[in-house]
């Protein structure tokens, strides 16, 4: 027989499926278990085929040919004796006894007419107890003839043999035989086989799922380590378990992402002392990235005084725990000993009379110095504390630390250089940008009317004021009047002024109501300053036709009236200051007042810097004398400013000027 098994190449089918899985978002896992099952199933199939399926074939195979030759031996009978077919019917008579495979034997003549038959009726399912020949006959011929119920096809087969003298045709046996036995033996084995290919699949199934785990965990985790590398998350590191390739794969993994951890924390440090210039929160970003980096329990920093180059100071302690860092005066001897400990050196390992310059007692926790040195100069000290459970920081993270301390002794040493520089420039730089700003925003001159007298001033105490003043003319009745004093001073004091000019210029034409308009300023300054500043304001609308002066106060002083009739008062609507509350409290605060002006009335707003004035006994200048001061002075309007500065000097007596004194005021005279 042909080895069926031979037309495949199993080979061929194991690389393509191989391709297929390849190809397959399938687990490592899976992959091994399905090619375990597959494995079991095809040594099972091929056990099963050649010690089984194989063996039948052959054994039916041997049956055909053995009934083959009974054929043919029935069919050499006719040469001896061609002229009696009853030598055929007792040949085959006996014949059928002693095979009880054969189901039938029928002889015919060259006219297909039926000489001789005998039948197995034991192999036939028929109703009756005896069959007559005739009988016999017919069902042999139905038989013959392929009537065979469907279920019994494939146990029945039939062989034909010729009867003939040379090329002369006599006639033919038919011989119908039974694979009952056969296929029931090849049934019953497949069944057994089947039942043992599943409990072998699932024993090796189990198995394999078993080995798989071992093998596949490891790879798994190693995997999904990879992964989350790939999304930037670095805090990943795999036991290694084993010392096979597997585990140095791992370790391999480990070191690969300790440099990627090493590179990161190099370009983020970068990044973030590129970020600042300021010197505390630079020492700030220092100390806790390197602290966090070689894992101390506790890290300071000590940077040189910019005015005292032996003293070294903790700048990023707490207020309340600066006494337990005391500043070092460092001495030759120290310095001597940092140069040869140039690359660190741990502080119980110093010597007595350096542990008293570090502060330093052997009861306390040990800890690792590095010095901070830049062009031979000792620009700093980092201490580093071990924690409580370690002698000794890992080699290779102290080796990692010098390398970040010599960028950060870089980044500290340009900040203080910076500083200084810094210093030297801002007070010039300051008072330029003051002038050119006070004179942008104050009026260049005074509005000018027949029937109203106007003035205003601001003598700033600094380089740059936070007061300010302003005139808006609406039309020809209305003038709009404001003074502000921004909290604070200096150049973010004079922004805050330009910003709050621009909102005047813009909103001043469009909203008729103070209280209005501090409304909006109020919104747009909370949303856009700093909340450590805030604005104080008088905004008033003076009407001619009217001689009235409505006005709204946002946490400023009082508005003082005097009388033509030399009485005067303060009048304090209520209101908070700009840029402190989002908008709801101030809302309910803020309100409106109207001044009615007669004849020789007028109107004086101002800013803290004047009632504040000190003398040399610190006593401030004050409201009352503020007051009666317009009450004795009575001069010509034109005469107020110049003599309100002179009196303010004089009490003042020659102490420095620590507040703007800003001043608007305005007299109703009719002529």
């Amino acid at each position: 027989m042909v080895n069926t098994f031979d037309k495949y190449n199993f080979n061929g089918i194991f690389k393509v499926m191989m391709r297929w899985l390849e190809h397959r978002s399938i687990s490592l896992r899976t992959k091994f278990i399905f090619l375990s099952a597959i494995l079991v199933t095809v040594i099972v199939v091929t056990i099963t085929y050649f010690f089984t399926i194989r063996e039948l074939h052959n054994k039916r195979a041997g049956v055909e040919m053995q009934i083959q030759r009974i054929a043919e031996n029935i069919a050499t009978i006719q040469l001896l004796d061609r002229q009696d077919w009853a030598v055929y019917q007792n040949y085959i008579s006996r014949l059928i006894d002693f095979n009880r495979d054969i189901v039938y034997i029928a002889i015919y003549d060259d006219r297909r007419t039926l000489r001789a038959h005998a039948l197995n009726d034991d192999l036939i399912d028929i109703q009756y107890s005896q069959l007559s020949r005739r009988l016999e006959a017919e069902i042999i011929r139905r038989l013959d003839e392929g009537a065979v119920a469907d279920e019994s096809r494939e146990d029945f087969r039939t062989q034909r043999v010729n009867i003939q003298i040379g090329d002369r045709i006599l006639g033919s046996v038919h011989v119908g035989f039974s694979l009952i036995q056969i296929n029931t033996e090849q049934r019953n084995s497949i069944y057994l086989i089947i039942g043992l290919a599943t409990f072998f699949l699932f024993i090796f199934t189990g198995a394999s799922v078993f080995i798989s785990s071992r093998l596949t965990d490891p790879l798994e985790r190693l995997s999904r380590a990879m992964t989350a590398v790939a999304n930037g998350n670095l805090q990943q590191k795999i036991d290694i378990e084993t010392s096979d390739e597997i585990g140095q794969l791992s370790e391999n993994f480990n070191e690969m992402v300790e440099g990627l951890k090493e590179r990161q924390i190099i370009e983020n440090l970068a990044g973030e002392l590129r970020g600042t210039f300021i010197l505390r929160e630079l020492a700030l970003i220092i100390r806790e990235r390197m602290g966090t980096v070689i894992g101390a329990s506790t890290t300071r920093l000590y940077i040189r005084n910019k005015n005292n180059p032996t003293l070294y100071e903790e700048i990023t302690a707490l207020e309340k725990e600066k006494h337990l860092f005391p500043p070092i005066i460092t001495s030759p001897e120290l310095k001597e000993y940092i140069r040869e400990k140039v690359t660190g050196f741990m502080i119980h390992d110093c010597p007595e009379s350096i542990l008293d310059i570090l502060h330093h007692d052997l009861n306390l926790p040990n800890g690792w110095v590095i010095p901070l040195v830049v062009k031979e100069e000792l620009l700093g000290m980092l201490f580093f504390v071990l924690p409580s459970h370690q002698q000794q920081f890992e080699a290779k993270k102290q080796q990692f630390v010098v390398m970040l301390a010599n960028q950060a002794t870089l980044a500290l040493d340009n900040t203080l250089l910076y500083e200084i520089q810094q210093e030297q420039e801002r007070f010039k730089r300051e008072l330029e940008i003051a002038r050119e700003v006070q004179m942008k925003l104050l009026p260049v001159q005074m509005p000018q009317f027949d029937d109203f007298h106007i003035d205003g001033f601001c003598r700033s105490a600094q380089e740059v004021g936070g007061d300010y003043f302003d005139f808006f003319s609406l039309d020809d009745n209305h003038l709009g009047i404001v003074i502000a004093d921004v909290s604070g001073k200096g150049t973010s004091a004079s922004f805050y002024m330009a910003e709050i000019k621009g909102m005047m210029l813009q909103l001043a034409p469009r909203v008729a109501s103070p209280k209005q308009l501090l409304k909006e300023i109020n919104r747009s300054l909370f949303s856009n300053v700093d909340r450590h500043l805030f604005v104080t304001m008088i905004y008033g609308i003076l009407d001619r036709e009217d001689c009235e002066f409505r006005f709204a106060r946002a946490g400023h002083n009082s508005l003082l009236y005097v009388g033509a009739n030399g009485s005067n008062r303060l009048i304090t609507p209520s209101g908070i200051g700009l840029g402190l509350n989002r908008g709801d409290l101030f809302q309910d605060k803020i309100s409106e007042s109207n001044v009615k002006l007669s004849p020789g009335d007028m109107v004086v707003l101002y800013t803290d810097g004047i009632t504040e004035a000190m003398n040399e006994n610190l006593e401030e200048y004050g409201e009352d004398r503020f007051m009666r001061f317009f009450i004795d002075h009575r001069g010509a309007f034109s005469t107020y400013r110049k003599e309100l500065i002179r009196t303010l000097e004089k009490y003042m007596g020659g102490q420095p000027q620590h507040d703007d004194l800003t001043m608007v005021i305005f007299q109703y005279d009719p002529g």
